[in-house]
């Protein structure tokens, strides 16, 4: 296998056709909109010539590359291809339209992979008629530098489909993670109480915007705090996201929708695309604009204990912390470690693979089963215990799998 079709030309086609064209197979990039994918091999052979540029690419190898890439002017110029990557709007009538109108041009035993971060990979491929052959590929942005793919099996597709598809995105230079075909697959799913509980927080009185993110930041080792972060994504962005994965998970309490956040959708305050979210844009730094709940809630002592013993496993900034920003911390990697063994139990991945999918899908310091190992099972049975004594809604009640 060597020639891959790529559908849409957007940011993240783009994406795909240069890690592709990098890893040695021939592009040929289609969009409904020509000029558009001419347009973007321009850009992918800029972005490789400035890797020429700063040293991290020679300048014969990227011209080679960049060779590789070629605009498909008609459906009929992908029926050498031996992969289909769909990398266009998450709506499924449109992707099935698409797809569609190009599978007839295909080789009869090309493989369809959709890089979809949502929508069903079984119900793709029964509405294009061949669900062995369709296969999630899911890139995370930007392609060229994000390590993860999920790959995610549909109820139907081909093991044979699956393992090329993990071969090829190795291939790619990828690190992937297989998973099951659920809302949110691993990623966007076990992600959501990083958001989350880090608002539930600030409504429950725990801290400052900055102050959660500070400790996020420094005494977790996490690259972005949750208020940072959800201001670059999008609150609308993120919010559709966390409705998505709550509903089709049967509305869970610990996936629910915060009232605070939503209101900033309301409100048009979406973050740094707007100028304003949790913090503003408009003067040199950014300046938190919204303040923690009036009333904050009461301490117990159990609860502050276990914070205390939880904060001294994870390190000596930690310990360093407030007894608020302790809880509001052991609350947030609480609910990380919980969304990942309930994905685990609902059969979404493996350990291994859930670790790998949040290490490099979304850059954090540890996979939740490998830190939930190095803080120790009893700090983290007590944390859970006092969580569960001192938070509503069962929030924090672990399946019954458990780790």
């Amino acid at each position: 296998m060597s020639s891959v079709g790529i559908l849409g030309a957007g940011a993240m086609g783009q994406g795909i056709a240069h890690v592709a064209s990098i890893g040695g197979w021939n592009v040929q990039l289609f969009d409904i909109d020509v000029s558009v994918a001419h347009a973007a091999c321009a850009s992918i052979a800029a972005r490789l010539n400035k890797r020429v540029e700063r040293g991290r690419m020679s300048a014969a190898d990227a011209q080679a590359a960049i060779a590789r890439i070629e605009v498909a002017h008609e459906p009929s110029h992908l029926s050498a291809c031996d992969l289909l990557v769909e990398a266009i709007v998450e709506d499924m009538d449109i992707k099935v339209q698409a797809l569609t109108a190009l599978i007839g041009h295909l080789p009869s035993d090309a493989i369809i992979a959709t890089n979809t971060s949502s929508l069903s990979v079984t119900s793709l491929g029964q509405q294009l008629g061949c669900p062995e052959r369709v296969c999630g590929m899911h890139f995370f942005n930007p392609a060229p530098v994000m390590k993860l793919v999920e790959v995610v099996a549909g109820e139907h597709t081909s093991a044979a489909v699956v393992d090329t598809v993990a071969s090829i995105a190795t291939a790619w230079g990828k690190t992937i993670a297989r998973c099951a075909d659920t809302p949110g697959f691993i990623v966007n799913r076990v992600a959501r109480p990083y958001y989350l509980e880090a608002f539930r927080c600030l409504e429950d009185g725990l801290g400052a915007p900055d102050g959660i993110d500070s400790a996020m930041r420094e005494a977790a080792d996490f690259r972005m705090g949750p208020f940072e972060l959800t201001d670059l994504i999008g609150h609308d962005v993120n919010t559709a996201t966390t409705r998505s994965v709550w509903s089709s998970w049967n509305e869970p309490a610990r996936l629910m929708p915060v009232h605070a956040q939503e209101a900033l959708v309301a409100s048009g305050d979406l973050g740094r695309k707007t100028g304003c979210g949790v913090y503003s844009y408009a003067g040199d730094a950014p300046v938190a604009v919204i303040g923690p709940g009036q009333q904050a809630m009461t301490l117990t002592r159990p609860l502050t204990a276990a914070a205390s013993g939880f904060a001294k496993a994870i390190g000596e900034a930690a310990s360093s912390n407030e007894p608020p920003l302790q809880v509001a911390m052991m609350r947030v990697l609480c609910g990380l470690f919980n969304e990942a063994m309930w994905a685990k139990a609902d059969g979404v991945a493996d350990a291994h693979a859930i670790d790998t999918a949040m290490r490099f899908g979304v850059n954090y310091p540890k996979g939740p089963f490998q830190w939930m190992k190095d803080v120790g099972e009893p700090v983290v049975d007590a944390a859970f215990e006092a969580l569960c004594a001192d938070v509503s809604e069962d929030r924090f009640a672990r399946p019954a799998t458990g780790a």
